[in-house]
């Protein structure tokens, strides 16, 4: 093989042939003959040479050198006939496979070149020599192609790929034979071929690279064995990590690219892909989880950006490839990755998440992916709302879910906007999925939260606990229910002066404000404001007292009332009680007080919220200090004259209904051990007729100050019902006046129009029923609000 140090050296200086004898060189000084004649190319070269070495040597020793003339001596008859023969024949072995620089008759290079210079200047022999080149390089490259042929074509991998070598070292060998020719045949390519470019005749390379490529590349049996090695060796590469043909893959890379042969490497490159991700995937979907199929994919992608990039030429046919495997591994499995996204989800493996959104966003899958997003989110939250069994702890379970989700749209779904709306619109429909159910259960969440405050948490932690419920408010459709209840745990916060922070207070009602407006908070805001007022009440009576006390008035215990504006409180209870003379007469002095700075105003007692704290001297605790409401205070005071009574006795000394007589009989006796400080007889959880109760002399409790819970302080079914009661009877007002506001101002309307309007003016509240609406329609036509319009169905006119 020739390699270019065998032929480096300038191939480019032009000799001037020796004339023949009794010629003149040009007007130069007259050559000599050789001692022996010669003819033949190596004569005339070797004649130049000498002649030039003498012209040197003149020239070195002062004597002028002669220019050299364009007009050249003619050459002997038969020396063209014989060295275009002789020049073609050294080509040819010049592109012989086997041969070397010494299979050309020893001549040099230099000789070859000058030949074809003379043959094409002098002979005009052009075109013989170019069609003589067309012929030695398609017999050359003819016998390499029947070379590869030939070659084993065993499809095991080792003999494609040493048949994949040949080929490469063939086309090496090629190119580097045609540069040698080229620089032989330059004469060739500068004086005859390139003028006549324009007309379609090639140059030298372009004519070797076009014969190389027709009788190998393009070959359909060579083309097919070279496809087959070289996909077969990138595939190789896939199943084997160990296994590297990025070279062999180079060399014929270069090939096909400078032949621009390129197209069918990478049409089998991304056929060959196709089918082996399409094997490899329906293998793995039958063996691995969601979640290792999915980083299997990951590795895979990364594998094959990398190798795209070294296999494939150009950024599109790197991009088509990897969107190849997107397809076979992603995309005709892209069902069975969407069904495995609940595992993953209720699994929270956010990684395997984020890949599942990567993987299908690259191949416009989002869409069941979206789908599948907000049913599971809608299922879940549904099967949290529906299970009433949880009620005590269903908030904390939303807000953990909802900040469970919000985490996974941000770490998972990259804040995608879509996924954000979906998972609003999940949460909005299973948080009514029980009606108002989750706005009473909000409310009582933050009641506990403002109840416990700074205890148990931090301030910024009470802060964000009031956002997070705050932010599951908003998707609740009964905001007037909520707000009902939330009012009710407020008053009874204020009156037992249960809030663990007033700061907190205030800023949940400034957050309700910004919320839903200055008349959603207007009542919450009276109800503080009457209790600062009371306090000023409070030391004006104190004052007095402590002045009835100094003039020698026996005064028995503190006493302290709140003084409410009832329109703006939750209704209470109202009971006729049998109240101690002694209790009985500071609550009328505190009467006469207020009605003395107050005429006109009437004041009525809500002993219900009523509280009392005892000093009791029990037989084996001792002293204590009892906590309790004012119902159980008149229960035990009765103890003082009495050893033992039925519960007969009790109702009757006490004056309150069966329901709350029980239920505090029960706080009393039926309640924790440690706080049973009445014995029942017989014993049991349920206070029936004829049971009798006496002080527990057993009863035993380390603690000084003893509360013992306030049973009637719980909200009660009745209770929840009359306030669920009560806010319906507010949403009939709220309608109907919506209806006749919306009549009044049209004069006549359509029913469906009315019906979309009274929505639209409800809806900041509530949820309005259709069906409701049109029963009050009904009723506010029956009391003569509006009336039908007589033959015009579903017309309806306002009545002045």
């Amino acid at each position: 093989m020739l390699s270019p140090s065998q032929y480096a050296g300038p191939l480019t200086a032009l000799f001037a042939p020796k004339a023949p004898a009794g010629a003149h060189s040009g007007g130069g000084s007259r050559a000599e003959r050789e001692d022996r004649p010669s003819t033949g190319l190596a004569a005339l070269l070797a004649a130049s040479a000498s002649s030039a070495t003498r012209t040197d040597k003149s020239a070195s020793a002062g004597t002028r050198s002669l220019p050299f003339h364009s007009s050249a001596p003619p050459l002997p008859k038969d020396w063209a006939p014989v060295e275009r023969p002789a020049l073609l024949r050294s080509i040819r072995q010049l592109l012989g496979p086997d041969n070397d620089k010494q299979d050309v008759n020893a001549r040099s290079f230099g000789s070859l070149y000058d030949a074809c210079r003379t043959l094409i200047v002098h002979a005009d022999a052009g075109q013989d020599i170019f069609d003589g080149l067309k012929g030695a390089l398609q017999r050359a490259v003819g016998a390499r192609a029947s070379s590869l042929r030939a070659a084993s074509s065993d499809p095991k991998p080792e003999a494609a790929f040493a048949w994949l070598d040949s080929l490469a070292a063939t086309w090496q060998d090629w190119c580097d034979r045609i540069e040698l020719v080229r620089s032989v045949l330059s004469p060739l390519d500068q004086i005859y071929l390139l003028p006549r470019k324009p007309n379609g005749v090639e140059p030298i390379r372009d004519l070797a690279m076009r014969t190389f490529k027709e009788s190998i590349v393009e070959d359909a049996e060579l083309q097919q064995r070279l496809l087959t090695a070289v996909t077969l060796a990138i595939n190789t590469e896939r199943e084997t990590d160990t296994a590297n043909h990025r070279n062999r893959h180079a060399a014929v890379l270069e090939m096909l690219l400078r032949l621009d042969s390129y197209s069918p490497l990478e049409a089998a490159i991304h056929e060959s892909t196709s089918e082996f991700y399409q094997k490899e995937a329906s293998a793995l979907t039958e063996s691995l989880d969601v979640a290792k199929y999915l980083g299997y994919v990951s590795q895979r992608l990364s594998q094959e950006e990398e190798r795209a990039n070294t296999l494939l030429h150009g950024s599109a046919g790197q991009v088509k490839n990897v969107s190849v495997v997107l397809a076979r591994l992603v995309s005709d499995h892209s069902l069975l990755l969407v069904a495995g996204f609940p595992a993953l989800l209720q699994a929270n493996d956010v990684a395997s998440l984020a890949r599942l959104y990567a993987l299908l966003s690259r191949v416009s899958g989002l869409a069941d992916l979206k789908t599948a997003w907000a049913t599971e989110l809608r299922a879940s939250g549904q099967s949290m709302v529906l299970d009433s069994s949880i009620d005590d702890t269903l908030i904390e379970r939303i807000l953990q879910y909802k900040a469970r989700t919000d985490n996974i749209v941000k770490e998972a779904f990259g804040a995608d906007s879509e996924f954000t709306h979906r998972q609003q619109e999940a949460f909005e429909s299973f948080i009514n999925a029980r009606g108002n159910r989750v706005a009473e259960l909000i409310a009582k969440f933050l009641d506990v939260k403002l109840k416990q405050g700074n205890k148990t948490m931090t301030d910024a932690e009470l802060e964000e606990a009031l956002d997070d419920a705050l932010v599951l408010f908003r998707y609740t459709h009964d905001k007037d229910m909520f707000e009902e209840f939330y009012k009710r745990a407020f008053a009874k916060r204020l009156l037992l002066n249960r809030s663990a922070s007033s700061d907190a207070e205030q800023s949940m009602l400034l957050k309700l404000k910004d919320e839903c407006g200055a008349a959603f908070t207007n009542k919450l805001e009276t109800m503080l404001k009457d209790i600062t007022l009371s306090e000023d009440i409070m030391k004006g009576y104190e004052m007095g007292e402590a002045r009835a006390k100094a003039d020698g008035r026996e005064v028995s215990f503190d006493f302290s009332a709140h003084v409410l504006t009832q329109a703006h409180w939750p209704t209470y209870p109202q009971s006729e009680l049998i109240i101690p003379s002694d209790m009985a007469a500071v609550l009328e002095r505190f009467k006469a007080y207020y009605q003395s700075r107050n005429s006109g105003r009437r004041l009525t007692w809500a002993h219900s919220l009523g509280t009392c704290a005892l000093k009791a001297n029990l037989p084996r605790a001792g002293e204590k200090e009892l906590h309790v409401s004012t119902y159980q205070s008149l229960v035990m005071l009765l103890f003082n004259d009495e050893e033992r009574l039925r519960y007969e006795q009790i109702k009757e000394r006490v004056g309150l209904d069966d329901k709350e007589l029980r239920r505090t009989l029960q706080s009393l006796a039926c309640g924790q051990i440690p706080t049973r400080v009445l014995r029942k007889d017989p014993q049991g959880k349920d206070v029936n007729d004829g049971d009798c109760f006496v002080v527990n002399p057993a009863l035993k409790n380390e603690r000084q100050r003893v509360r013992i819970n306030q049973i009637q302080m719980a909200d009660t079914v009745e209770e929840q019902s009359s306030t669920r009661d009560r806010v319906m009877f507010d949403r009939n007002m709220i309608v109907d006046a919506a209806v006749v506001r919306i009549l009044k101002a049209k004069k006549q309307i359509r029913h469906a129009e009315l019906i979309t309007e009274v929505v639209d003016a409800t809806k900041s509240r509530f949820a309005p029923d259709i069906r409701e609406i049109k029963n009050r329609i009904e009723t506010l036509i029956d009391r003569e609000y509006l009336e039908r319009v007589e033959g015009e169905r579903g017309l309806y006119r306002y009545v002045a």
